[in-house]
This record gives C-alpha cells, structure tokens and sequence, in this order.
C-alpha cells in the first residue's frame, strides 16, 4: 500500500513533495496522510515564500543614509541607517562612542547620543542629545580607602537649552561630610557659572570633551585630594521653544495670582 501512494505522488507532484510524503507517512500511527494534507503543506510552504518576496521587496526599496555629527563635531559620519522615506528617519537616535568622532582610542568609553533632525539629500544631520560614561568604566575607577562624591543638577544655557549634569569625583582618602558639602557646592558654581556665559554648542564641547570637567577639577582639589573629577552624564532636557514657553506658563500664573 506504501509503495502505491508514494508512486501515485511522484507522478503527480515533485520529487522533493513525494520525499516529504514518504518520511511522514513512517511516522504517522494513524495511517497514511491525504492528498488534503499535504496540499495544505504546498499552500503553507508558498504562502512562506510570497512572505520572504515581500520583506525582500521592502528592502530594496529602503535608501541608504549617512549620518552626520552636528558641525560642532565637524560633521564626522558616524554610521548609515536605512529608511524607505527620508521622514522616517527625523527624531531617531544614534549612539556612536567619542571614538568614533576624535579617533583617540582613550575614549572609547564615552558614549554620545545623537538626535536625527533633519536630512538633506542622502545626509542625515544630527544635534547632541546627552552623553554618558560607560558603567564598567567607572566601576574601575573605585578604589578602597577613597570617598565617591556625586553632583547632578540642572543647568540652563545662554540660549536657553535647559540640560540635566551629573559630575563624579573621587578622592585619594575618606571625605567628612563637609568637605562633600563644599565639594558639591565648588561644582555647582564652576558648572552654572560657564552655562550661563557659553551657548549650547559651545557648553557641549566644553562637556564631552573634558575642558569643564578640568576647571571643576581645578576647584575641587583646593578642598581636598583628588584623583578623579569627570562629567560623566549629561542630557537635554528641553530646548529654547519648550524653555520660552514655560517660562511664559509661570509668568501668566503669577499675574493671575497678584490680581487675585
């Protein structure tokens, strides 16, 4: 009965079917398997196929875009992305490493992130969007017999870019409370201080590539020995529309509650 149905089948459907049909049928308690059955097999088997064509299809038709860092980066490439319309692509985030910009291999711990604005032709421009040290990194730099000492606060730019700091210190020995009291304070004025005199891509600079991160070192060890003083994360919180708008929230609430 076995050596029929499987001649019947070589003569009515392909070899590699008939195969499929015969390992089966070893294997089926019940009995032989219909033609029903294993017609719904070809069907399923050409739905899958129609399937792959199209997400096939999808990819040939997405463009390949390069992305640019922002121009106070020097518009480094920093990697390609695809997308079928440029559109797609506007608000998407890139992580690169400052590697990946200055070529110092140093720095591959500092990582950035890029915000997708806009896109010109097959280019697709970029503005900073908040950086962050690798935490492996910074486990390494804990060391015992030495205090951590930690300050994170908002800062808001000359152009009313409103950003969210977090600066780490590391001591050489054990820190009193108000030595990290005064500590905190010295970042404080050193940070705010530069953010109200610097523009937005000005101040960015100064962060990610470690300018700052010196002149608050510079302050800090007056109070007490150091070994580490870095920005280790940084992000924007709101850009110049959100800040004028907001700012225009509170004013319009506190005219309401003086007449009131």
């Amino acid at each position: 009965m076995l050596t029929h149905v499987t001649t019947f089948l070589f003569d009515s459907f392909d070899v590699r079917a008939a195969t499929r049909l015969r390992v089966t049928a070893k294997h089926d308690s019940l009995g032989l398997p219909t033609r029903f059955q294993f017609e719904c097999d070809l069907n399923m088997s050409s739905r899958s196929r129609q399937a792959a064509a199209r997400t096939r299809d999808k990819w040939r038709e997405k463009v390949w875009y390069q992305i640019l860092a922002p121009h106070y980066f020097e518009e480094k490439a920093i990697g390609d992305t695809p997308a079928g319309d440029p559109e797609l692509l506007i608000g998407r985030t890139v992580q690169p490493t400052l590697y990946d910009i200055t070529g110092d291999f140093d720095q591959i711990h500092v990582k950035l992130r890029f915000r997708i604005l806009e896109v010109t032709g097959q280019d697709a421009k970029t503005v900073f969007h908040g950086h962050e040290w690798s935490s492996d990194y910074l486990r390494g730099l804990v060391r015992r017999g030495t205090s951590r000492i930690d300050w994170i606060g908002p800062i808001l730019t000359k152009d009313d870019y409103l950003m969210r700091i977090s600066v780490i210190v590391f001591t050489t020995t054990r820190s009193k409370t108000s030595q990290e009291h005064a500590v905190r304070k010295a970042i404080e004025r050193v940070i705010v201080a530069h953010a109200k005199k610097h523009t937005f891509d000005e101040l960015v600079q100064k962060v990610v590539l470690g300018e700052l991160a010196s002149e608050v070192n510079e302050e800090v060890k007056k109070i007490i020995p150091i070994r580490e003083c870095e920005i280790r994360k940084s992000k924007v919180l709101k850009g110049p529309e959100e800040v004028k708008a907001r700012r225009a929230r509170l004013r319009r609430g506190g005219q309401k509650q003086a007449k009131a």
